[in-house]
């Protein structure tokens, strides 16, 4: 009986010990954030390109965005759009979070596309300081609204953008 409690105990303090290091290593191997950032790490103007569909077409665009750092923005950019090419405006709103991922807003209408004015949400992830960053449309536009036929969401696209 006192090899069997010796044993266990053993093996008790064998797995405590064992649950510590695990516990250290998981503790050592955490990866903290490098970068905080804010609305105003996103400021100046900046050149961006992307590319995507709208309506299942290829899209693709080119444009100069200006983020005044306090969460307004302007810009404007020629797109084509299924080989229909023309210029548009945009102005919003942004924020960026704590941890550099944000988002930005806007209404627009390419009087080229034939389209009506339509919302654009996008997610952005900036880095370099504030120097570049990359972004995603998740535009909330039911699919359909633009385009009866297309079941499926109507405009999608994603790109890239670099401090001037």
């Amino acid at each position: 009986m006192k090899r069997f409690r010796a044993a266990f105990i053993s093996l008790a303090v064998l797995t405590n010990i064992g649950i510590g290091v695990v516990s250290a290593v998981a503790q050592t191997n955490k990866v903290e954030p490098v970068t905080s950032c804010t609305t105003a790490t996103l400021k100046g103007s900046y050149a961006f390109e992307g590319q995507g569909f709208g309506a299942r077409v290829p899209a693709a665009f080119i444009g100069v965005l200006h983020f005044d750092g306090k969460g307004n923005f302007s810009g404007r950019h020629e797109e084509s759009i299924g080989g229909n090419y023309g210029p548009s405006v945009e102005a919003g709103d942004y924020f960026i979070k704590d941890d550099c991922m944000g988002e930005t807003r806007w209404t627009d209408h390419p009087p080229h596309t034939g389209l009506p004015p339509h919302n654009h949400t996008l997610a952005l992830v900036v880095y370099s300081g504030g120097d570049a960053g990359h972004f995603l449309s998740i535009d909330m536009s039911p699919p359909g609204q633009f385009h009866r036929e297309i079941p499926d969401p109507d405009i999608v696209f994603w790109g890239t953008f670099r401090r001037l």
